[in-house]
């Protein structure tokens, strides 16, 4: 099991059922990563209840859960200075409930002293989402050099894709006959299905039948080699990279305010679905294209007002 030296469980007991959920989240199939921070969020729950005296997990109250979220609000951020981000607190606070829900499935628990309490996700302010306009966004589709580049675009806005999917995109993933493409493993390990436009599909297969081809030609290219977007080597493109292109696009358009915004691939995936709400597209519709688990997730992405909003999901 992972270790972290700034957190040391001592009862013995809190030891085995942090083992045991590492192990859980490790079988979901979840990136091991992803599972050794929820690991050492939860051995900091664990610990703060040993020093509380609190040895018994199947006493806790829901109190005591509540005292926890207050702690989190009030703790130092330990990397960072300033306190822990409100979205870092309710990723803790999912983290502990999730942990409850598991040992009230193995009988370990009778209750889960979370389910009296409630966690709102936290609101973000609009204004810190970078969101393009559709104006913008063709802009950037003329200032592409390259197929790859349009590719690129394509795949962060035409399909919503987050960075990570894109670096992990593999050339079975894209079915360009049933015009889908398949996102195995996004975040939160959901699998979905990407419906292709004619748009996209065009960008996708001029990429694939030319820049592609020629980038197989690098010594560095192997065979065996099944990412779908390939850097200047032939080799899987990594995350900052994509970034990196879309830098030198916005740069190619001369545009001051394009300039001035802070954008990343991720801004593209908001503003497709802004765009797609202001279009008309169902609410529901726009949550399963972007692959989230909530409603709530999808709405804080848009940037249209209540009115339209409200409208859209009546």
């Amino acid at each position: 099991m992972p270790r972290k030296s700034t957190i040391r469980l001592n009862n013995d007991t809190y030891r085995e059922l942090a083992d045991n959920f590492y192990t859980y989240l490790m079988e979901l199939g979840y990136a091991s990563k992803s599972n050794k921070s929820r690991y050492y969020n939860l051995c900091e729950f664990l610990c703060r209840l040993e020093w509380q005296g609190i040895e018994d997990i199947s006493r806790l109250k829901p109190a005591d859960i509540q005292a926890y979220y207050y702690y989190l609000k009030a703790r130092p951020n330990k990397r960072y200075t300033g306190l822990l981000s409100p979205k870092t607190i309710h990723s803790h606070m999912r983290i502990v409930n999730g942990f409850f829900i598991l040992l009230q499935q193995q009988g370990v628990i009778k209750t889960n002293p979370c389910s009296a309490l409630y966690f709102p996700y936290p609101k973000e302010n609009a204004t810190a989402r970078q969101i393009l306009t559709q104006e913008e966004i063709r802009l950037l589709y003329a200032s592409a050099d390259s197929y790859r580049e349009r590719a690129i675009l394509s795949l962060a806005y035409g399909c919503g894709l987050r960075c990570g999917e894109m670096q992990n995109c593999n050339l079975p993933d894209i079915h360009f006959r049933e015009k889908i493409q398949i996102v195995p493993k996004g975040k939160g390990n959901k699998r979905r299905v990407v419906p292709l436009s004619k748009g996209v599909i065009t960008d996708l297969l001029d990429y694939y039948h030319n820049d592609r081809e020629e980038l197989k030609q690098h010594k560095n290219y192997k065979p065996t080699e099944t990412a779908f977007i390939l850097n200047s080597k032939g080799r899987r493109m990594k995350l900052y990279t994509f970034n990196k292109y879309l830098k030198r696009i916005i740069e190619r358009t001369g545009n001051d305010k394009l300039m001035a915004k802070q954008l990343t691939i991720h801004s593209l995936r908001h503003s497709i679905a802004t765009h797609l709400l202001e279009q008309g597209i169902k609410v529901e519709q726009v949550r399963l294209f972007l692959g989230h688990s909530q409603l709530e997730t999808t709405q804080i992405y848009t940037h249209i007002n209540a009115a339209q909003l409200n409208k859209l999901i009546e």
